[in-house]
């Protein structure tokens, strides 16, 4: 029986194919064209994965027992771990692990109806996805645009900064359609593992701290010397690395104590951080939050950040990397003033207060290398200029923002009219008329639109710091090389061949290419296989 036939006829890659892609009911293109974003600092590639192919959007379908799916949507808080079989389709892919872990992810996040989750694969039982064996689907309930957080990334690939990966996916519960989601790297052991140290077996992790804040921040202020003595949910050792199991926060307790001692009047501020922490990659980090302005981060709310001490850096035991994550509340989102304030006048550092809230309390990292160091200044200074006269321009960024606008748009409409799964004490309910028009223009609980940020405050930069951007879109340094098992996320096709990263594997019970068996060739081919796969939104 004919359900449904599409109002187009689809056609084969090219004339040597003799199949279509795996392909999604009613989604005329596959894999789109994406504009590069200019390099401004030396990238590091992470390991190949086929993973995060940012010109599709592929297909999530997770299967789990009914009741507990139910339980799991019903009580999101619960933190509970639900083992589900999990299947992964993109163009070329169809991946399939069972008993994989499922939960509920983040914090703040579980308040919304419709719900943040994130996998696991135990690599220990043979399990992994593409040398990922953490990965979290961000739900960007606070983003009416959908496009933030991944041109967050995407500008942290282009300056140079560790980071996570993201796309797009749809995703599937029980046959029940949940919506689309960007999906990203958890950063776990792994992350540091594939990402960072490019997945070399040899290198033996560090010491990973997760940074968070509620009520307490993680502001970097020295309390003493043991772990006890530090809020446990602003600091979560996620890797011991070379710190005591009855001290794990030790090594991050003796850089606040440096922090603690440091005189910003100091002459050598420079030779003295850059032997503590990755002082350029830090400088970017702090740089991105205020020009996208990251109000839930590190800057204005002590939050949302990674610590990594990575040991293959500086003196023995290494130094420690700045690594970024949650970045929705960008461009506008979430941003606690009307108009945009220099770098100087960001954040206001007196002691916290409820009855004011734009107290935000100490920040020494910021305040004593940044704002009262000035030779740290003048180096953070000329990262600004630096970044904006080559990424952070309407010229540079508005043609990958408006391609991803493109790109999301049939799948957004589809999100933003369902009904979500999860009772939710919030849902913003933005429209289709509001991811379409927040591109462009301020919309309800926006400050801005995506396109105007940019323009406005890469402008306002250009002025505070008296210099003109320069016209035209350039690398200012060249990509670097292919090595071997690294891949550039930039590059769809570097990631095809041959194996994910190392000991990665990642083709699952039922993995590899799709066969000749899924070629559908226009309308009159769909009636034959569409009462099969309507249900699970998927052609094959």
């Amino acid at each position: 029986t004919v359900v449904k036939t599409e109002p187009f006829v689809r056609k084969l890659i090219n004339e040597t194919h003799t199949r279509t892609e795996n392909e999604f009911f009613e989604r005329q293109t596959t894999t789109w064209e994406l504009p590069k974003l200019p390099y401004t600092y030396l990238a590091t590639y992470p390991s190949k994965t086929k993973a995060f192919k940012q010109k599709q959007i592929a297909t999530i379908h997770v299967t789990g027992d009914v009741v507990q799916m139910q339980e799991m949507n019903v009580a999101p808080q619960d933190d509970k771990d639900y083992r589900v079989t999990f299947t992964f389709i993109n163009a070329e892919e169809i991946y399939t692990q069972r008993n994989i872990s499922l939960q509920t992810a983040g914090k703040s996040s579980k308040e919304h109806s419709k719900q943040s989750f994130k996998f696991k694969f135990d690599t220990d039982y043979g399990q992994s996805f593409f040398s990922r064996p953490n990965i979290k689907l961000r739900s960007m309930v606070q983003d009416p645009a959908m496009i933030r957080e991944k041109l967050y990334i995407d500008v942290l690939n282009s300056v140079g900064i560790p980071t996570q990966q993201g796309a797009w996916v749809r995703l599937f519960v029980n046959n029940k359609p949940y919506g689309l989601y960007l999906m990203v790297d958890d950063i776990k052991k792994s992350f540091v593992k594939q990402t960072i140290h490019g997945g070399n077996n040899a290198v033996r992790p560090g010491n990973l701290v997760q940074m968070n804040a509620w009520e307490l921040k993680a502001d970097l202020v020295y309390k003493g010397p043991n772990t006890a003595q530090y809020c446990d949910y602003c600091y979560t050792v996620q890797n011991e690395g070379y710190s005591p199991l009855t001290n794990p926060l030790q090594e991050l307790i003796a850089f606040m104590k440096d922090l603690q001692d440091f005189n910003p009047a100091s002459a050598d501020a420079i030779a003295y951080w850059d032997t503590r922490i990755d002082l350029d990659g830090f400088l970017r980090s702090m740089a991105l939050e205020y020009l996208m302005g990251g109000f839930d981060l590190h800057w204005y709310s002590g939050s949302n950040y990674f610590m990594y001490r990575n040991p293959t850096l500086g003196p023995a035991n290494g130094k420690w990397q700045w690594i970024p994550t949650d970045m929705d509340g960008t461009f506008g989102s979430g941003f606690p003033f009307s108009y945009i304030p220099t770098y100087k006048n960001w954040t206001d550092f007196s002691p916290s207060d409820p009855a004011f809230p734009l107290r935000r309390g100490e920040r020494p990292l910021i305040q004593k290398l940044i704002l009262q160091n000035p030779q740290i200044q003048a180096k953070f200074e000329e990262v600004l200029k630096e970044i904006v006269s080559t990424v952070f321009k309407p010229e540079a960024m508005n043609p990958r923002a408006e391609a991803y606008h493109r790109m999301l748009s049939a799948d957004a409409k589809w999100d933003l009219g369902l009904v979500r799964q999860s009772p939710g004490l919030k849902n913003n309910n933005f429209t289709f008329e509001e991811f379409n028009n927040n591109l462009i223009m301020k919309t309800r609980n926006m400050q801005s639109g995506v396109l105007p940020w940019i323009a406005n405050m890469s402008a306002l930069v250009a002025k505070e710091l008296g210099f003109t951007i320069p016209a035209g879109v350039a690398d200012r340094v060249a990509p670097p090389p292919k090595k071997g098992v690294q891949g550039n996320p930039e590059d769809e096709e570097d990631d095809t061949p041959g194996q994910d990263g190392p000991n990665g594997g990642g083709n699952g019970e039922s993995g590899g290419k799709s066969g000749a068996g899924h070629v559908v060739m226009g309308a009159a081919m769909f009636q034959v296989v569409l009462a099969a796969s309507l249900a699970i939104g998927l052609l094959l």
